[in-house]
């Protein structure tokens, strides 16, 4: 006979309103940074380099926030620091369309970055938490709506910011999404206050049918229900996310240089980026669905596929081309993304500790901040030398995550 003491998670966390603020944050900066950008290079016409800074340069400074962040949450709480986060974030965003200089946005973004350092690392601590205190498919509604939330936000943002961009100008669409930032203030004074009460694991009692014994057998059941990923190595996690933020941050930088040198719109950069999101979330949701071991072979063929991309692009060299397949690749960004945020997540539930949440974001900034700087530089040389490293670097990281994930096999997984 099985007894369950089990907490009724359902009175004991609110989740509505970490959605909402993914949702809003991902919808506004969508439109803010790709018409900010837009309009640096198309209207203003900065070289690649200094716009490769000023793109790197809250992603640079996101490789510190998190620390920072853990400093101030052990201070403030959860719900403490998101609300601040959601205050300093409107501040920091509407400066940057009073002065467009370089100097200005870089120091501006850099603050706003670390204040992006509060945010992420919050929401993905609370996914953890609750998954403590979750069934198995309470947990898996909940990484799935949070993956909804921020990826509806990012693509219902780029097709706005393409009317707005395509009907009125980049500059409009700054505004207008400045002001939409706004509402993150009121959202997060909805998150519910942490609870003091210690929380309780699932327990699963077992009563032996030896009628001489009768020994009554425990058997902590959490780490085999809810965190059955950390068969993996945390390696395998942290080497994929450096992976998907450095390939998608080459994309995403590299295809407005695309655009201008073939003479194309720059309004087209949002449909491009907002079909890539598109397919990233297909991804990301087909891999919540997937075995084990079948989310190893999708990740490693995810990396593959990206890397044959990057060659297509050199040897064909078209635009439509080019467009077309920047989007699809999403697909396989979101396989090698909803792995990797997995592994980290359940890796958070099991030891419970908000160190490996930490990490992940520390790594996102790594990629996301460094890669631009390099490859504005990279593309004032040669125009496809991005998608050569790409190329170079898919390959060593496709053999290095077969190399750590040897262990994990089919048979050991079911």
């Amino acid at each position: 006979m099985a007894l369950s003491n089990k907490p009724n998670s359902s009175n004991s966390y609110r989740v509505w309103p970490v959605f909402m603020l993914s949702f809003v944050r991902l919808f506004y900066v969508s439109i803010f940074e790709r018409a900010l950008q837009n309009y640096l290079y198309f209207v203003i016409d900065i070289r690649e380099s200094t716009l490769g800074f000023i793109s790197s340069a809250g992603a640079v400074s996101y490789i510190f926030g998190p620390i920072l962040g853990q400093v101030i949450t052990s201070k403030l709480g959860i719900r403490n620091s998101l609300i601040l986060s959601s205050i300093l974030t409107p501040i920091l965003t509407g400066t940057q369309i009073l002065l467009p200089e370089p100097w200005f946005l870089i120091l501006c973004r850099v603050l706003l970055g670390l204040t992006l350092g509060i945010f992420w690392p919050n929401c993905m601590n609370l996914l953890s938490k609750w998954q403590q205190i979750s069934s198995v498919e309470r947990s898996k509604k909940n990484f799935k709506n949070f993956n909804f939330s921020w990826n509806i936000g990012f693509i219902s943002g780029l097709l706005v910011g393409f009317v707005w961009a395509f009907t009125w100008s980049e500059y409009f669409a700054m505004v207008i999404s400045w002001i939409l930032s706004f509402l993150l203030i009121p959202i997060s004074f909805f998150i519910k206050k942490e609870s003091s009460e210690p929380i309780l694991i699932e327990i699963t009692k077992f009563q032996t049918e030896d009628p001489i014994s009768q020994i009554d057998i425990k058997q902590d059941m959490l780490i085999n229900s809810n965190t059955p990923m950390i068969i993996y190595p945390i390696l395998f996690s942290w080497i994929s996310i450096i992976f998907l933020a450095t390939s998608k941050s080459i994309f995403i930088f590299g295809y407005p240089i695309l655009l201008k040198a073939f003479g194309s719109p720059s309004y087209l950069a949002y449909l491009v980026q907002c079909g890539l999101q598109i397919m990233q979330l297909v991804g990301l949701t087909w891999i919540n669905s997937m075995k084990i071991y079948s989310r190893k072979i999708a990740s490693l063929l995810g990396i593959f596929v990206v890397l044959i991309v990057a060659f297509s692009f050199i040897l064909f060299g078209n635009i439509w081309y080019i467009s077309i397949i920047t989007i699809f690749v999403g697909l396989f960004l979101g396989l090698i993304h909803g792995t990797g945020m997995k592994i980290m997540l359940e890796y958070g539930t099991a030891k419970n500790s908000s160190k490996y949440s930490v990490a992940n974001e520390v790594l996102v900034g790594i990629g996301f901040g460094l890669t631009p700087i390099i490859a504005g530089y990279a593309v004032e040389i040669y125009l496809y030398s991005i998608h050569v490293f790409i190329m170079v670097f898919g390959l060593f990281i496709l053999g290095l995550l077969i190399y750590l994930s040897r262990n994990v096999k089919r048979e050991k997984t079911e």
